[in-house]
C-alpha cells in the first residue's frame, strides 16, 4: 500500500488551493457541508475562547494517554502487528512503539489502541465519542507534515465542534439502529480536520465531506459477543478521512448534501419516516456557541451511563464506610433509553463473558466499585471478572425505570442501598463527574493521563508530555510532541 501524499498548505493557500475547481459556489453554499467548511477553514487560533483552547489541549493529553495505555492491551498489539502485515512506510509512528507505517495506517493503530478501554470522552447527547478520530488524524498528518501547536489547537477544537453538531442533529437514533455514531460522526470530523490540514479549498472540502459519507460506518453487533471490532471505529474514521480528503484533493467530487440530502448520512442511518431532523443546530450560531462545551471527560473505564451511578455508590461508600460485605441489595433507577444498553440483557450484564461486556455492564461496573472501592484503567481484569464474589454481588444489583430521569443531555445516577443490618442508604448525582456542570479538573485530567501513560513510558517521559502539550501553543513542530509518545 503506497502512502499518498499528504501535503499540507499555508494558511493563505488554505483558501486559494484548487479554486480553478470551484462549481457552483452560490447553489452549493446552501449545504449543511459547505456551511460548515466555510466557517472551519477560516478559524484561526485568535477566534477560540480561552476555555476551549485549554479543553482542547487536555483532549489531546487524553487521547494520547489512552493510546499509550491501548498498547499495552492485546488488541493493540494485534493491530499494531495487522497494520504492519497491511504495508509498509516511514510517515508515521505507531504511539508507545515508534514503528513506522503510512500515515493511513498509523490512523488505524492509533485510534484502535486509543478506544479500547472505553475510556475515552463522550458528548453526552450525541452519546459519541468525539476527540479520538480528530486527534489521530491530526497526529498521523502531523508527521508528514510541519504542524505547529497553534495551528494543531485550532484544527482540533474545529473540527470537535462539528462533530458535536452532527451528532445532535438526530441524538440517539443512529444508536437506536444499531450504528456506533462514534464510528459514523468521527469519520465526519476527521474528514473536515484532514481538508485543513491537507489545504483543500471550499470545494474541495465539500468533495471530501461527501466523499466521507459513503465510509461512514460503524455497528454494535460486537456488543453481542464482546468481540473488539467497536474499538477500530475511531481509527477507520481517521483512515477513511485521509482517504476522502487525498481523493479530493485530486479533484474526486462527492455530494454536497451528503448530510441532509434524502439519501444522505442521516437518513440512511437513522431511517425513520417520523424523524425530524434538526440540521439548523449543526451549522447555527458557529463560532458564538460551542456545543464542545459539552463532551465529558471520563473518570471511569466504562460506558458514559454508568458513570454516575459509580459516583453515587462511592459517595455512599466513603459517607457511610460501607462495602462489598455490607450490602444486600441495590437498587438503580435508571433513564428508559439507558436501559438496553448498560442494563439488559440481565443474564448477559451479570455474568460479562469479556472485559468489553463487563464495560457496558451497569450490574457488573457496581459491583466490582462496590468489592475493591475502585474502579480505574486497571479495571475489568480476567480474574475480577471471574471472581465468584463479584459476580455474586452482580446479582444483587437491580434496576427500574427513573421517570423523573433527565434528556439525553444529562447523565443521572440514583441508587438505593439495602444493608445486611437493614439501613437504607441512598443517593442521587444528578450530573456525571467530567461534564461541563459537574467537571473534572485539569489536574484530574492530567492525572489520568499519567496514570495511562505510565503503563507504557517513564515517568520523566510522561512529565515532558504533560508540560509540552501545557505549552501546546510555544510547540513550533508537533513531531517533537509525538516523539515523546515512543
Amino acid at each position: 500500500m503506497p502512502p499518498w501524499p499528504m501535503r499540507m498548505l499555508s494558511p493563505k493557500q488554505v483558501r486559494e488551493h484548487g479554486m480553478a475547481n470551484e462549481q457552483g459556489p452560490a447553489a452549493q453554499a446552501q449545504s449543511c457541508s459547505a456551511k460548515a467548511a466555510d466557517w472551519y477553514l477560516g478559524l484561526k487560533y485568535t477566534d477560540l475562547p480561552d476555555d476551549i483552547v485549554a479543553r482542547t489541549k487536555l483532549h489531546l493529553l487524553d487521547v494520547i494517554g489512552l493510546a499509550l495505555m491501548g498498547a499495552t492491551r492485546e488488541s493493540g498489539q494485534v493491530v499494531r502487528r495487522a497494520v504492519h502485515a497491511l504495508g509498509k512506510g516511514e510517515e508515521c509512528r505507531i504511539l508507545g512503539y515508534g514503528d513506522r507505517t503510512t500515515a493511513l495506517l498509523a490512523a488505524i493503530a492509533n485510534g484502535t489502541m486509543a478506544h479500547s478501554t472505553e475510556f475515552d470522552d463522550t458528548h453526552n447527547e450525541a452519546i459519541a465519542h468525539i476527540a479520538n478520530s480528530v486527534i489521530t488524524t491530526t497526529l498521523a498528518l502531523s508527521e508528514s507534515n510541519a504542524l505547529n501547536g497553534r495551528d494543531a489547537i485550532a484544527a482540533i477544537a474545529g473540527a470537535n465542534e462539528i462533530a458535536c453538531r452532527v451528532g445532535v442533529i438526530a441524538p440517539g437514533k443512529m444508536h437506536a439502529a444499531g450504528y456506533h455514531a462514534t464510528g459514523v460522526i468521527g469519520t465526519i470530523s476527521a474528514s473536515y480536520l484532514a481538508s485543513r490540514l491537507l489545504g483543500l479549498s471550499l470545494q474541495q472540502a465539500q468533495w471530501c465531506i461527501g466523499i466521507a459519507g459513503s465510509q461512514a460506518a460503524g455497528i454494535m453487533e460486537c456488543w453481542s459477543d464482546g468481540t473488539w471490532s467497536k474499538f477500530l471505529h475511531p481509527g477507520l474514521a481517521a483512515h477513511n478521512a485521509l482517504i476522502a480528503a487525498n481523493l479530493a484533493m485530486a479533484g474526486f467530487t462527492g455530494p454536497a448534501t451528503v448530510l441532509e440530502g434524502r439519501f444522505g448520512l442521516l437518513r440512511s442511518h437513522v431511517q425513520d419516516p417520523n424523524q425530524v431532523f434538526d440540521f439548523e443546530r449543526m451549522v447555527g450560531c458557529l463560532g458564538s456557541r460551542w456545543e464542545s462545551r459539552d463532551i465529558s471527560f471520563k473518570p471511569y473505564p466504562t460506558a458514559h451511563f454508568i458513570h454516575p451511578f459509580l459516583d453515587a455508590i462511592f459517595a455512599l461508600m466513603h459517607k457511610h464506610g460501607i462495602g462489598a460485605s455490607d450490602v444486600k441489595s441495590v437498587m438503580c433507577p435508571i433513564a428508559a433509553h439507558m436501559i438496553p444498553i448498560v442494563c439488559e440483557p440481565v443474564e448477559e450484564k451479570v455474568r460479562p463473558a469479556s472485559d468489553w461486556h463487563g464495560r457496558v455492564s451497569l450490574q457488573y461496573s457496581i459491583a466490582e466499585a462496590l468489592y475493591f472501592g475502585r474502579l480505574d484503567g486497571q479495571g475489568y481484569a480476567e480474574e475480577s471478572l471471574g471472581n465468584p464474589r463479584i459476580l455474586e454481588l452482580a446479582k444483587k444489583i437491580d434496576y427500574r425505570l427513573d421517570p423523573d430521569a433527565p434528556g439525553r443531555a444529562h447523565f443521572k445516577g440514583w441508587v438505593i442501598v439495602e444493608t445486611v443490618d437493614g439501613r437504607r442508604l441512598e443517593h442521587v448525582e444528578p450530573r456525571n463527574r467530567g461534564s461541563a456542570s459537574n467537571p473534572m479538573s485539569a489536574d484530574d485530567i492530567k492525572e489520568k493521563f499519567r496514570s495511562n501513560a505510565r503503563l507504557m513510558l517513564d515517568n520523566p517521559r510522561v512529565e515532558q508530555i504533560v508540560d509540552r502539550i501545557d505549552n501546546l501553543e510555544q510547540l513550533s513542530d508537533m513531531r517533537d510532541l509525538i516523539a515523546l509518545c515512543c
